[in-house]
């Protein structure tokens, strides 16, 4: 069965630590996983590395091996399966509600209002504080914590402004401005400036 190189291995281990693979014995499995693949089909196929190890990206897809590691920290992570479920619950109640409280507010039935301000503070406290928490045990990335943060920043002054616009609260004026500020200023130029970082992808860059 052909062997690869130390040079073969540590370019799959480079590529496969760019993925952000933070579950360090989890990192160490897929990378011995997907050379086993790679030499797999080099001698099946008799193929030459490269095209091997084309051919098991292919099969793999752009996200598998992301889904392999959220699937291991819901396992084995308590506290990311706790963050993970109320990020999903929240999101679908907080959605649900505004859903409803739009319509009440079109058809001027009762508790719209009522609806319209839980399903806000739904996704403003509950569910993007837990999709933060996961999105950092997910990457654990330092260079994205101010591209999250700005991204929190500009949701949550979004939705508390679109709040206080419809229910017509003083103060509305303000938060959708320090909503379009955050997101103009400080949200858009993280994600570009993290887009032009990406290695992978310099083709996309212009």
């Amino acid at each position: 069965m052909p062997e690869l190189s130390l040079h073969n291995i540590d370019q799959i281990g480079r590529e496969i630590s760019r993925q952000e693979i933070t579950f360090s014995h989890l990192l160490e499995d897929l990378i011995d996983h997907v050379c086993c693949d790679v030499e797999y089909e080099m001698q099946s196929a008799g193929l030459d590395f490269n095209a091997a190890y084309r051919k098991v990206k292919q099969k793999m897809g752009s996200r598998r091996l992301k889904e392999i590691q959220e699937e291991t920290l819901y396992a084995v992570d308590t506290k990311y399966r706790k963050m993970k479920n109320t990020m999903k619950i929240s999101g679908i109640i907080g959605t649900v509600l505004l859903g409803f409280a739009a319509l009440f507010k079109i058809q001027h039935w009762p508790l719209a209002g009522v609806m319209l301000t839980l399903g806000a503070f739904t996704l403003a406290f509950v569910f993007m504080p837990s999709a933060l928490g996961v999105l950092w045990k997910e990457t654990h990335s330092r260079k994205r914590v101010f591209l999250f943060i700005s991204a929190f920043l500009a949701g949550f002054f979004f939705i508390a402004g679109t709040l206080f616009k419809i229910q017509h609260w003083p103060g509305a004026g303000l938060i959708l401005t320090l909503a379009a500020a955050s997101g103009i200023l400080f949200f858009i130029p993280a994600l570009l400036a993290g887009k032009l970082q990406d290695a992978d992808k310099k083709h996309k860059r212009p």
